[in-house]
């Protein structure tokens, strides 16, 4: 009596301080075969639900594992579901007693478990472990190691923390540090970046014992920037500067070059301390300056772009690299203020070449030279010849007219006009336009003179008989009288007394 009631008062305490019922304290118990909450036993499925599966587990009544417990988005490369009469091993997830007693079991729990054990154990060896790229995601990468899955962030693949595809490491198996690890949220951080460093500080301590200023190397493009190119030796990057890629003016690099694109390069400098190399290309191909004579001579006759106009005059591409000189007074043999007067950049031009200067790396070309316009002119403009002209200066002796682009002939104040002029611009302006006749041509001298007075002259000749046969119409009676006049012999008193003394 004394035992019940003291069975009696402990139920009845225990009810009332923690709010557990006999039933609740015997299902965490567990039942007379000693199972209990969170003990893991092996089973056999014996019927398969929509929701799930009925598992023997040796208990008073089957265990039901849902679905959703067969695996867990940790896990990777779980099996396939369960069949009928295979054998699994769960986790007892919770016990109720009674009439209605149920068993709810777990499959993943305990796999988790087993593989985190399994990778307590490994990075207990080491920190350095193997993964498997499994999927690129926002921020990083999620990879495979001991079954479970884990995290390396995008700044963590690689040295530097920037220009990594990710997308390189799915389904790649590469080693790793773990760097957090938190079993109650199921988190796993990896870093590849220490291992990248290490392997890349080898590299370049070898690179900076084998390779020296002026060697030439084999490279790959690894990225184009506004200033250069960017070339990967294998140990490191170095820098193609815009100035060393080609030996043109303005190098399209972009239409020239791209990611991924294999070159060789010449090193032109190492600083080891700052871990930088600075790379030539167009020092690989050599300096055309310094054989440009053997190519290019006086008197050839070269077509090539225009490449940069100045006021002083249009620069020519030659070949790759060598550009030449048209100075502003051998473009035109007019005058002109300015080459784009003429010329326009990229525009394909023929020039002569006047002079070479290797050590100097200059070419002085010519223009004008190969549109001479005084050619041939004494058959274009003969001595004779009447032809408007413009006037374009005028000085004190007389005024320069132009004939034609690029041809000027001289007007002296005694061509001017029959009358006396005392300066030019009594009689010519500046643009004006006036007939004039050729009346000296050079072209050896580049020499041509004309006049106005002479064409003055020609018209006061062919006014006067003009003039006079007009008169005879309008007065004909003068005219008869003189015609009479001229024909009686008139009286000469001198030679009547010079005939008499004689007689």
């Amino acid at each position: 009596m004394d035992q019940i009631t003291e069975t009696e008062m402990m139920e009845q305490n225990g009810h009332q301080e923690t709010g557990e019922t006999m039933e609740s304290m015997m299902a965490q118990l567990g039942d007379i075969s000693g199972l209990r909450k969170g003990e893991i036993r092996t089973g056999t499925v014996i019927e398969e639900r929509d929701n799930g599966w009925l598992v023997d587990v040796g208990y008073k009544c089957e265990g039901f594992l849902p679905i959703k417990e067969w695996t867990h988005r940790i896990l990777v490369g779980d099996e396939e579901k369960p069949q009928i009469n295979d054998t699994i091993e769960v986790q007892v997830v919770n016990i109720r007693e009674g009439e209605e007693a149920q068993l709810h079991l777990s499959r993943w729990r305990c796999e988790f478990d087993r593989r985190w054990t399994e990778f307590e154990d490994k990075i207990a060896e080491s920190e350095i472990v193997q993964v498997r790229g499994l999927r690129k995601v926002k921020g990083g990468l999620m990879v495979e190691c001991c079954g479970l899955e884990g995290f390396v962030p995008m700044s963590l693949l690689s040295a530097d923390g920037r220009g990594v595809n990710v997308g390189q490491f799915v389904d790649q198996v590469f080693e790793v540090k773990w760097l957090e690890k938190d079993r109650r949220k199921h988190r796993i951080v990896f870093s590849r970046r220490p291992l990248v460093e290490k392997e890349a500080a080898e590299q370049r301590a070898k690179f900076y014992e084998e390779v020296h200023e002026g060697d030439v190397i084999e490279g790959e493009v690894s990225s184009l920037t506004d200033f250069g190119i960017f070339v990967n030796v294998g140990a490191l990057d170095g820098l193609v500067h815009v100035s060393e890629i080609s030996w043109k003016r303005n190098p399209r690099m972009r239409e020239t070059y791209k990611k991924g694109d294999k070159v060789t390069v010449r090193v032109i400098g190492i600083d080891q301390e700052a871990n930088r190399i600075s790379l030539s290309i167009k020092q690989v191909e050599g300096n055309p300056w310094l054989t440009v004579s053997e190519r290019i001579h006086k008197d050839d006759v070269i077509t090539g772009p225009v490449t940069n106009l100045t006021d002083f005059g249009a620069f020519v591409e030659l070949e790759p690299g060598i550009e030449g000189l048209v100075h502003i007074g051998d473009i035109s043999w007019a005058r002109i203020r300015h080459p784009r007067e003429v010329f326009r950049k990229g525009q394909e031009i023929q020039v002569l070449v006047l002079d070479v200067d290797s050590e100097k790396r200059r070419i002085s070309l010519g223009y004008k030279q190969l549109n001479d316009p005084w050619k041939d002119i004494d058959q274009r403009y003969a001595k004779g010849t009447d032809i408007m002209v413009k006037v374009v200066r005028l000085a004190d002796f007389g005024a320069f007219v132009e004939v034609e682009e690029g041809v000027e002939g001289l007007i002296h104040i005694s061509q001017l006009s029959t009358r006396r002029v005392e300066k030019p611009g009594d009689v010519l302006q500046e643009k004006q336009e006036v007939l004039a006749r050729v009346i000296e041509v050079s072209p050896q001298q580049r020499r041509m003179r004309l006049s106005i007075k002479e064409l003055e002259i020609g018209a006061q000749k062919e006014r006067r008989p003009e003039e006079g046969k007009r008169h005879e119409e309008h007065h004909p009676e003068e005219t008869q009288q003189r015609v009479t006049l001229d024909e009686v012999p008139q009286y000469n008193p001198f030679a009547e007394a010079f005939k008499e003394h004689f007689s």
